[in-house]
């Protein structure tokens, strides 16, 4: 018996042994990024897996005309992220691209390269080197390069993120790969919520129960650009992980009780891990509690518990696919990476008069936290163990990063830091392939400025700029196929007709479905030099039922404008709620340095108000209002 029971083991461990052997061989190539080294002309596509070894060597492509070109396909591979290329000018090659080709069962990434009609393919050599894919080119003057932020002090909403499905997406969601199952409703509404335009209800007449049916043959389309389905309490720490590419804002703190706040834009949160309370310590050392939840409809909020609150940090996987936020003070840097990393040189570009970038390399993928405070910029590099001190210095002499430091930490790692002002704007992006930061720094206004009373600055008499909110890729609030950037520009064109006919003269800052950052609305109205500024809104919330007017301004000259502009909307749409004024920092109103107002006008998630906001008696009673509003302050300043 006992021998028996030995050769069944046996037997399992090498059935065993097979299945993960032969589970490896059919797992999908990860294809993570394409990347152009000038100084050795090759172009890089990295991937993970080594099934990709298996290819010829050199690779064999296939050549097409119309226009000319060549390609060659990487089997069983799925593509990480979007569609990339590289553009090339004045060269003989034009375009280097990789998209996803096929998708599940075939799983096919297909890199195509496009050339003029003298170019000789002879010329190009494809080789597969260590499981990464090598084009072997001249030397060619690429215009673009591919990052994905990261970090951002004033996001924009970018809806929608391209997914390829596969079966291990499919797992993770609690779909299994192999097309139709019963779902819980919770798991069927965060999919519906989440994604968009590849799941189709059925009814099994038989069963009686909802099914969900997943079209495996085309890309789900994230609502967001990144859905979290999943945490874990980890060496101390809380871990999070979902889909998409993770973007984190700058970490505030708050008191009674002392918390950390960690703001995620454009995330979706599964709905069955909203609002639960997280012990963060697996061994009970501490007390530490985490909450996560749905703030608004585009962004997640993360909140550490915990009286050492500004120890917690957020570090960001080389992956972008998890954030992993723990108490600096418990914090293993080896625990981080498994691979070492050095700083292998530094590259600074000025964009225009305000915005310059600096470019780290990396030798290897990085593991790395971002730390923004009023006045500096802090950057942790957990897994990079050194760098050239002298070059560093070299090539940020006599630019904006020349105050840049870099220094050691302890164990391992290095820390860069950089002063900056209170009102400059932040945005880091990440290479796919996590070997280089891209930290782009745009110089505000100074606070001298911003506190400066209105009656200084020689305001253009009679003159209104009016701003409708988001525009171009920058959507807002989304329900049922209405965008609030469609309304804010329909109603700001309405209320510049009204004022115009009574003589006013009114600047809009965006006429058309355009994209207009945040920090350029404000210097458009500095340049305008207006009397008054107003941004025009449609609000919106997680739940149906909220509904209602708010007026929002924050230096106290634009209360009194608030005020006026606020009676008109309620008196004029009696049927909305009075949600009332609210002091709010919202950016277009706290950079302004004349008064200024935010009209959110309405809720675009409750079916009601939003059937309401749509229709044109509304939309004109608005515009009226805001105007009447507007006229009436400005004839109380004579």
């Amino acid at each position: 018996m006992k021998r028996l029971y030995f050769f069944i083991t046996l037997l399992i461990f090498f059935i065993q042994a097979f299945l993960t052997t032969a589970l490896a061989e059919f797992e999908p190539v990860k294809v993570m990024s394409l990347h152009y080294d000038n100084a050795s002309s090759l172009v890089y596509i990295t991937t993970q897996n080594n099934n990709v070894e298996k290819l010829d060597n050199p690779i064999k492509f296939v050549r097409l005309s119309e226009p000319n070109r060549i390609y060659f396909n990487i089997d069983n591979a799925v593509l990480i992220g979007e569609k990339q290329q590289l553009i090339f000018e004045k060269s003989h090659i034009k375009e280097i691209r990789l998209a996803q080709f096929e998708t599940t069962p075939t799983n096919i990434v297909r890199a195509v390269i496009t050339f003029d009609e003298a170019f000789d393919t002879s010329k190009i050599k494809i080789l597969n080197i260590d499981g990464n894919i090598i084009v072997k080119t001249s030397n060619l003057n690429i215009s673009n390069d591919y990052f994905n932020v990261i970090y951002t002090d004033n996001p924009q909403f970018q809806p929608y993120l391209n997914i390829v499905v596969n079966s291990q997406f499919i797992q993770k969601l609690a779909i299994p790969a192999q097309g139709i199952t019963k779902a819980p409703e919770s798991v069927m509404d965060d999919i519906q919520r989440a994604f968009e335009n590849s799941l189709t209800e059925k009814t099994d007449e038989n069963i009686h129960t909802s099914t969900v049916s997943v079209d495996l043959s085309s890309n789900l389309k994230l609502r967001t650009k990144y859905f979290i389905n999943k945490y874990l309490s980890k060496n101390n720490g809380l871990l999070i992980s979902g889909l998409g590419q993770l973007t984190s804002m700058p970490v505030f703190y708050l008191s009674e009780p002392t918390r950390a706040v960690i703001d995620l834009p454009n995330t979706y949160l599964a709905r069955d891990i909203r609002n639960k309370e997280i012990q963060i310590s697996q061994d009970g050392t501490c007390d530490d509690v985490a909450k996560i939840g749905q703030f608004d409809q585009n962004t997640a909020r993360i909140v550490i518990n915990s009286n050492k609150a500004k120890n917690y940090l957020p570090v960001l996987s080389h992956d972008s696919q998890s954030l992993f936020i723990i108490d600096s003070e418990k914090l293993d840097h080896k625990a981080l990476a498994t691979n070492i990393a050095n700083i292998n040189k530094a590259f600074v570009r000025r964009i225009d008069s305000r915005t310059n970038e600096l470019i780290l390399s990396f030798s290897s993928p990085i593991v790395h936290s971002i730390l923004r405070t009023d006045n500096s910029l802090n950057i942790f590099l957990f897994n990079v163990q050194s760098y050239n001190e002298q070059d560093i210095i070299k090539t940020l002499h006599d630019t904006y990063y020349s105050r840049f430091t870099l220094s050691l930490l302890p164990q391992i790692g290095v820390k860069g830091a950089l002063e900056i002002n209170k009102t400059d704007n932040v945005k880091i992006e990440q290479s796919i392939d996590a070997k280089a930061l891209k930290i782009t720094i745009t110089k505000g206004l100074q606070d001298s400025i911003l506190t400066q009373k209105p009656a200084k600055r020689g305001a253009t008499k009679g003159k209104i700029v009016i701003d409708a909110g988001h525009g171009g890729s920058d959507y807002g609030a989304i329900r049922e196929g209405i965008n609030e950037k469609d309304i804010t520009l329909d109603i700001t064109q309405r209320i510049e007709a009204i004022l115009r006919s009574k003589g006013y003269k009114v600047s809009l800052v965006r006429s058309d479905d355009t994209f207009v950052s945040l920090e350029d609305r404000v210097a458009f109205s500095e340049e305008e030099k207006p009397e008054v500024f107003i941004s025009v809104h449609v609000n919106s919330s997680v739940s149906n039922d909220p509904s209602g007017i708010e007026t929002h301004w924050y230096h106290d000259y634009s209360k009194n404008l608030a005020e006026i502009i606020h009676k008109h909307l309620i008196k004029q749409i009696p049927s909305s709620k009075d949600r009332g004024l609210f002091k709010s920092k919202f950016y277009v109103i706290n950079h302004t340095t004349v008064p200024a107002v935010l009209c959110e006008i309405g809720f675009l998630s409750n079916p009601d108000e939003r059937n309401e906001l749509i229709t044109e008696n509304r939309k004109q009673r608005t515009a009226k209002a805001i105007a009447d509003g507007i006229i009436e302050y400005l004839r109380g300043k004579k």
